[in-house]
């Protein structure tokens, strides 16, 4: 399908066309399902993903003619529920991992439970790293849950000071962890446990 193919098709689409619908699903779902597994490394989950942005393209059919390029559209909302699904296993990760359990209770006899070590190790080595100040903002906000302000408080400087040194903490962090790639979903969680 060429790009110009697609404006005639969104208009059949926002009138209901069910043919048309099922065309641009054939084109693009293949697309959107190949981002979605780049990030989250799980066939259930990408394929929540496909159903759940075109399920979200037909409700809102009605728009489709008003949109120019169709790709960079589908691109945008395969990003946006794409990064909702990582908050959620962020969020998930972080009460029925971190918060549930020690270190040492992580069942390191299947892959996942495996991974989240390696991952933690690669962490914990990358911390260790980094000028002690850093180190100690960066645990205090990322690991015991601190508000910069009250950081900030506690080490009687700015908080403009701690914003700074933990946006080089995360910068170094994310530097040092970048050579395992082999990682991604789990350095993603970890990466939005720190926001």
């Amino acid at each position: 399908m060429e790009p110009g193919d697609d404006k005639p098709l969104m208009t059949k689409v926002a009138d209901g066309d069910q043919q048309a619908f099922g065309r641009i699903f054939d084109h693009y779902s293949a697309k959107v399902y190949a981002y979605a597994f780049r990030f989250l490394r799980s066939q259930q989950l990408s394929e929540d993903i496909v159903q759940d942005v075109f399920t979200n393209i037909w409700l809102k059919r009605d728009k489709l003619p008003e949109i120019n390029n169709f790709g960079a559209y589908l691109r945008v909302i395969s990003k946006n529920h794409t990064l909702n699904a990582l908050k959620k296993l962020a969020l998930d990760f972080k009460t029925n991992e971190i918060s549930q359990k020690e270190w040492n209770d992580i069942d390191n006899t299947t892959e996942s439970g495996i991974m989240v070590k390696e991952t933690l190790a690669l962490l914990n080595e990358a911390i260790q790293k980094l000028p002690p100040q850093q180190q100690n903002i960066y645990r205090m906000c990322h690991m015991e849950g601190l508000k910069q302000k009250d950081v900030a408080e506690r080490l009687h400087i700015s908080p403009l000071t701690v914003k700074v040194h933990l946006r080089e903490a995360t910068k170094t962090i994310r530097g040092l962890m970048d050579n395992h790639a082999d990682l991604p979903l789990l350095l993603v969680i970890l990466f939005h446990l720190a926001k």
